[in-house]
C-alpha cells in the first residue's frame, strides 16, 4: 500500500503522462475486450431460452420428408403421443407458415408462427420489451427483435400493430435476439384453430437425467404406430428424432483470428507506449533512483515501486477500457448486419470467459508493459546518475528507445495495411458495374410440393401462365423467366458438318423466355431478342460476343444453326437470333484476370432442360411493394403445397457487400486505435528526448544554427523511427493480408496502392504528432537553459 500512495502521489506531478498512459491502455483493453466478446458470441453462442441443453425440436417425416400434410396424425394426436414418452417432461406445438406480413407501414414477407398455451413457457424465454400472450388472449402478436429493429425504429409498444393474413394484431412484446423458434420465426400469434394444418411443429424439454439418445429410442415406437395406422404396406415408413436448439457454434477462419490478432497488437501497441513511457520517466528519475540506492535502498524495492506505478495505471486503464468496451460492444451490435447473423456472425456478448481473457490482458499489460522499465530501475548504478550534473544529454539519449518505438509503428503498420486492403476491396465492390440495373430487379423464385403430381409439360404451362400473370401485375414495368439449371452440356454448330470445329462445351447455358434481355436491360450488339414465336416453332439461341467470335470467327454469327446436344442427338437445330455483349448476370470479383473463353449460350426453346421457374421482374420506377403485390399474385395462383419467394435480383452480391463493410469497419477501427496509439507513443518519445536535448540545442543555437536546423535534427529523429517501423511493418501487413484474401473481394494481399496508402498516413500522422515538440525544440533559449546547468 506504500508503495501504490507514493505512486499516486507521483501522478499528481505529472498529469500529462498519467492521462496518455491511462488512455492507451483504455483504449486497447477496451477495443480488445470487444473483439474478444465478439469472438466468444461465435464459440461460444448465447442463447435466450432457460437450460437449452434439454429443449429438442421433434421431427416426424416419412421417406426423408417433413410428415406437415393433413393425411398423418394431427397435431392433438402428436400432443398425446409425446406427452406418454417417460423422457418428455414438457411439450408444446405450433403452426408455422410464412407469409406477407404488414408492420410498421411496410409489407413483406416473414415467418409466422400460430402457438399453442405452454410454448413460451417451455421455452423458458423472456420478453425483451413488452410481454408474453395470456392463455386465453387473442388478436395479440409477440415480434422478434430484427422484426422490431427493422420495422418500428424508434417507437413503442403502444399503438404497434401487425397484419397477417388481413387480420390485425396488437404487437404486445418483443423477444430478444436469437429466439426465432421455430425456423427463424418473425411473428408469434396465439393459434385460433389448433388442429389444422397437421403436425405442426413440436417441441419439447426433456426430464433432468434424460438423454437424447434415449428420447430418441421411445420416439421410434411413436412411428412405428404412425406408420402403422396411417400409410400402406407399399408406403414408406414415418421416422422421428431430435433437433437440439442449442445454437451451434461457429469455426473459426483465418479472417476471424486476422481479427483476434489485431486485437493483441493494439494491445501490444499500447503496452510497448507505456513501457516506453514508464522508462522515459525511468530515465528522468535515475538521480533520485541512485540516491536512494546510495543510501541503503535494496534494488526490490526501486522495482517494486515501478511495477506499483504500472498497477495503479492498469486499474485507471481498466476503468477506461470498460467505458471504451461498452461504446465498442454496443456499436459491433448495432452495425452486426443480418445476412452475418444468418451466418452464425452474431452480436457480441459479455460472458464469464471475456472477463477472464479481460483480466489476462491486464496482467499481460502489466507484465510487459512493466517489466521492463522495473528491471531497468533496479539496475540503476548509485554512481553514474550522481557524478552528472544534469539530466542532459546528447543526441543518443533517445537511442535505448528507438527500437521499442520502431515495434510499436511496425505493428500499427500492420493493422493499417490490413485496413486499408479491405477498404480498398469493400470500396470497389461497392462500385462495382454490373452492367445493367441489377439492384432494380426483382428475383422471383417458384417451387413446387413434392406431392403436386404435375407432369413436366404441365409445369411449363403452369409457369408460362404464371409468367403472364406477373406482367399483368400493376407496377410492373416488364418480366422474364430462366431455368436454373442448364439446358445442354455440348454445342454444335452447322460448321461441323462442313469440316469445321467439333462441339463445344458451355460454360452457361440458360432456357429464358422471351423479352429477357430487354427486361435484364442488357444490349444486344446484334440481332433481336428471343420473341413468343421462337419457342412456338423450334426455338431460337442467342449467343454472347465472345462465344459468337469464337465458333464463327470471320463471319456474322446471326442467322447460322446450331444445335444444343451432340450431332446425333434428336435435339433440333436452332438459327442464332442474336449476339449480346459479354455480360456475366452475377459478378465477377476478378474482371482484371481476364475474360473467360468458354461459351455462354442462351436458348429458348420449349421442352429443354429444367423448367423455368425463376422469374426475373422490372418494376416501374414509381412503383411501391411490387415484390409483394407479385407474391400475391403467385400465391392466388398457386397450389398450397407451392412456394413464392421474392427478393432483390442482387440480394446475394448486396448480402455479401455488408459483411464486407462490417468487417471493415471493425479493422478500420482497430487500424485507426492503432494509429494513434503509435502516434501518440512516438511523440512521447520525441518529447523525452528533446527534453534531454535542450542543453544541446541551447549550444548549438548559441553557436550560430537556425531554428530550422534544430527543426530538421528533431524531425529527423521522428523519421528514423517511423520509416524504420513502416519498412518492417510493411512486411507484416502483407502477410498479414493473405489470412483476409477470402474476405477480399478483387483485391490482392500484395497490393502497391493499398501499401502506398498506409505508409503515407503513418508518416504523416506521426510527422504531424511530433512537430509540437520539434517546434519547443526551435524556441530554446541559449541564456536560460545554460543558467539551469
Amino acid at each position: 500500500m506504500r508503495h501504490v500512495g507514493l505512486s499516486l502521489r507521483s501522478f499528481r506531478r505529472a498529469p500529462g503522462f498519467v492521462a496518455i498512459a491511462t488512455l492507451s491502455l483504455g483504449l486497447a483493453l477496451g477495443l480488445a475486450t470487444s473483439v474478444f466478446a465478439l469472438m466468444d458470441a461465435m464459440t461460444h453462442p448465447e442463447s435466450a431460452y432457460r437450460d437449452v441443453d434439454r429443449l429438442f425440436e421433434v421431427v416426424i417425416a416419412v421417406g426423408g420428408r417433413f410428415a406437415r400434410g393433413p393425411s398423418g396424425p394431427s397435431r392433438t394426436e402428436l400432443e398425446a403421443s409425446l406427452a406418454g414418452l417417460p423422457s418428455v417432461q414438457q411439450l408444446a406445438t405450433a403452426r408455422w407458415a410464412s407469409g406477407d406480413v404488414e408492420a410498421g407501414g411496410t409489407t413483406a414477407e416473414a415467418s409466422v408462427a400460430f402457438t399453442r398455451p405452454g410454448f413460451f413457457e417451455l421455452l423458458g424465454v423472456r420478453p425483451r420489451l413488452g410481454r408474453l400472450a395470456a392463455p386465453a388472449e387473442r388478436d395479440v402478436a409477440v415480434v422478434s427483435d430484427p422484426l422490431w429493429h427493422n420495422r418500428f425504429v424508434g417507437r413503442g409498444l403502444a399503438g404497434a400493430t401487425v397484419t397477417v393474413g388481413g387480420q390485425s394484431y396488437s404487437v404486445i412484446g418483443v423477444l430478444p435476439p436469437h429466439a426465432e423458434t421455430p425456423h427463424g420465426t418473425d411473428v408469434w400469434i396465439p393459434d385460433p384453430t389448433p388442429d389444422t394444418g397437421g403436425l405442426g411443429v413440436a417441441l419439447v424439454r426433456l426430464r433432468k437425467g434424460a438423454t437424447e439418445r434415449t428420447a430418441e429410442a421411445e420416439l421410434k415406437a411413436v412411428a412405428a404406430r404412425f406408420t402403422q395406422v396411417y400409410t400402406r404396406p407399399t408406403e414408406k415408413p414415418y421416422a422421428a428424432w431430435l433437433n437440439p436448439l442449442r445454437p451451434n457454434p461457429l469455426e473459426l477462419k483465418d479472417f476471424h483470428r486476422a481479427m483476434v490478432g489485431a486485437a493483441i497488437c493494439v494491445l501490444l501497441i499500447a503496452c510497448a507506449n507505456v513501457s516506453a513511457l514508464m522508462l522515459a520517466r525511468g530515465m528522468v528519475r535515475r538521480r533520485d533512483y541512485a540516491l536512494r540506492l546510495a543510501l541503503g535502498a535494496r534494488r526490490w524495492d526501486i522495482a517494486r515501486e515501478v511495477v506499483a506505478e504500472m498497477a495503479a495505471l492498469a486499474v485507471l486503464g481498466c476503468v477506461a477500457g470498460a467505458i471504451v468496451a461498452t461504446w465498442a460492444v454496443g456499436g459491433m451490435t448495432r452495425a452486426t448486419p443480418q445476412e452475418m447473423q444468418w451466418l452464425g456472425f452474431v452480436a457480441p456478448h459479455w460472458s464469464l470467459r471475456v472477463l477472464a481473457l479481460s483480466a489476462l490482458a491486464v496482467i499481460a499489460s502489466v507484465a510487459v508493459a512493466g517489466g521492463v522499465p522495473a528491471w531497468q530501475a533496479s539496475r540503476t548504478d548509485p554512481a553514474t546518475p550522481l557524478k552528472e550534473r544534469t539530466g542532459g544529454s546528447t543526441g543518443r539519449a533517445g537511442t535505448r528507445f528507438r527500437w521499442l518505438v520502431m515495434a510499436e509503428l511496425a505493428l500499427s503498420m500492420t493493422l493499417l495495411v490490413s485496413a486499408s486492403l479491405m477498404l480498398k476491396s469493400v470500396t470497389k465492390m461497392a462500385r462495382y458495374d454490373f452492367g445493367y440495373d441489377a439492384r432494380g430487379l426483382l428475383s422471383v423464385n417458384v417451387g413446387f410440393g413434392w406431392r403436386d403430381g404435375l407432369s413436366l409439360e404441365e409445369r411449363e404451362r403452369v409457369l408460362a401462365e404464371l409468367l403472364n400473370r406477373i406482367r399483368a401485375t400493376p407496377g410492373v414495368r416488364s418480366a422474364a423467366a430462366m431455368s436454373r439449371g442448364g439446358c445442354s452440356s455440348v454445342l454444335i454448330t452447322d460448321r461441323t458438318i462442313e469440316g469445321g470445329p467439333g462441339g463445344y462445351l458451355p460454360k452457361g447455358c440458360t432456357n429464358v423466355s422471351p423479352d429477357f434481355f430487354r427486361t435484364l436491360g442488357i444490349r444486344l450488339l446484334d440481332g433481336r431478342d428471343f420473341s413468343e414465336g421462337d419457342a412456338a416453332l423450334r426455338g431460337a439461341v442467342i449467343l454472347d460476343q465472345r462465344t459468337a467470335q469464337r465458333i464463327f470467327p470471320h463471319e456474322r454469327a446471326v442467322g447460322r444453326m446450331v444445335k444444343l446436344g451432340s450431332l446425333a442427338s434428336t435435339h433440333p437445330w436452332v438459327p442464332v437470333v442474336g449476339v449480346v455483349r459479354d455480360q456475366p448476370l452475377d459478378f465477377n470479383p476478378f474482371p482484371e484476370l481476364g475474360a473467360d473463353t468458354s461459351a455462354v449460350v442462351y436458348a429458348t426453346i420449349a421442352g429443354e432442360g429444367r423448367p423455368r421457374d425463376l422469374f426475373v421482374v422490372r418494376p416501374a420506377s414509381s412503383a411501391v411493394n411490387v415484390s409483394v403485390a407479385v407474391t400475391r399474385t403467385l400465391k392466388a395462383a398457386l397450389r398450397t403445397r407451392s412456394y413464392v419467394y421474392a427478393r432483390s435480383w442482387a440480394w446475394a452480391f448486396d448480402a455479401q457487400l455488408h459483411q464486407e463493410q462490417y468487417l471493415t469497419l471493425v479493422f478500420a477501427l482497430l487500424g485507426a486505435a492503432s494509429l494513434a496509439l503509435g502516434a501518440a507513443g512516438l511523440f512521447s518519445v520525441i518529447s523525452y528526448i528533446t527534453g534531454q536535448r535542450m542543453r544541446e540545442f541551447a549550444v548549438r543555437i548559441a553557436l550560430g544554427a537556425t531554428g530550422e536546423n534544430v527543426l530538421r535534427l528533431v524531425m529527423r529523429e521522428a523519421l528514423v523511427m517511423a520509416l524504420g517501423g513502416t519498412a518492417l511493418g510493411a512486411g507484416l501487413g502483407m502477410w498479414a493480408g493473405f489470412l483476409l484474401w477470402d474476405k477480399m473481394w478483387g483485391v490482392y494481399p500484395v497490393d502497391a496502392g493499398a501499401l502506398i496508402a498506409a505508409e503515407a498516413t503513418l508518416l504523416l500522422v506521426t510527422m504531424l504528432a511530433c512537430l509540437g515538440s520539434a517546434r519547443r525544440a526551435t524556441h530554446s533559449n541559449p541564456v536560460d537553459v545554460l543558467r539551469a546547468i
